[in-house]
C-alpha cells in the first residue's frame, strides 16, 4: 500500500508541474506574449560609416538620395545632416511612435534611390525604423543606417555636412 501511495505522490506531483508550466505559457508570463523588438529583426542590416556617408554627402546630387533623421524635432534643430527629413520618432519603441514613421512612409516607397536612416545613437532607432519602413514597402535593400548616428558625427564643424537652425 505504501509503494502505490508513493507513485500516486510523484504521479501527483508531475502533474502539478505540468500544469504549472502550462498556466505559464498560456498566461504570457513566458515572454511569449512581448513584442518582439524590431531592432532584433531578421534583417540584413546595411551600415554606412560616417566617411563614407560624406562622400555621399559631398559628392552626390541632392536628389540622388534621403536621409531620414529619427532625432526628438528639439534634437534636429540643434543639428543635422543637410537635407535630411525629419521623421522625430526616437526611440521607435511605441505605437504612437511606430505612426510617426508609418505616417512618413509613403514618401519613401517610391524610386531606387537609396536611403539613410540617422538616429542619434546609430543603434536599435534606426534598426526600428528600417524595419517598420519595410514592412510598409519600402524595398529593403535601398535602407542603410548610419554608423554612430547624430550624436558622434564627427563633421560637425563643416557647415556642408551639419546644419543648424
Amino acid at each position: 500500500m505504501e509503494e502505490g501511495f508513493k507513485v500516486k505522490k510523484r504521479v501527483n506531483g508531475i502533474v502539478m508541474i505540468l500544469l504549472a508550466v502550462f498556466a505559464v505559457v498560456v498566461t504570457g508570463c513566458a515572454k511569449g506574449d512581448a513584442k518582439e523588438d524590431r531592432a532584433e529583426a531578421d534583417i540584413d542590416w546595411q551600415m554606412i560609416a560616417p566617411k563614407d556617408m560624406k562622400k555621399v554627402i559631398e559628392s552626390e546630387s541632392k536628389d540622388s538620395y534621403q536621409i531620414i533623421d529619427i532625432q526628438p524635432e528639439s534634437d534636429f534643430k540643434k543639428g543635422h545632416l543637410p537635407n535630411s527629413i525629419s521623421v522625430p520618432a526616437y526611440p521607435v519603441d511605441t505605437e504612437k511612435l511606430e505612426k510617426v514613421v508609418v505616417d512618413h512612409a509613403d514618401q519613401f516607397k517610391e524610386g531606387d534611390n537609396p536611403i539613410y536612416v540617422v538616429c542619434p545613437g546609430g543603434g536599435s532607432g534606426a534598426k526600428r525604423t528600417v524595419s517598420i519602413l519595410i514592412d510598409e514597402g519600402v524595398d529593403a535593400s535601398r535602407m542603410h543606417i548610419i554608423e554612430n548616428g547624430a550624436k558622434k558625427w564627427p563633421y560637425k564643424d563643416d557647415k556642408k555636412l551639419w546644419v543648424t537652425e
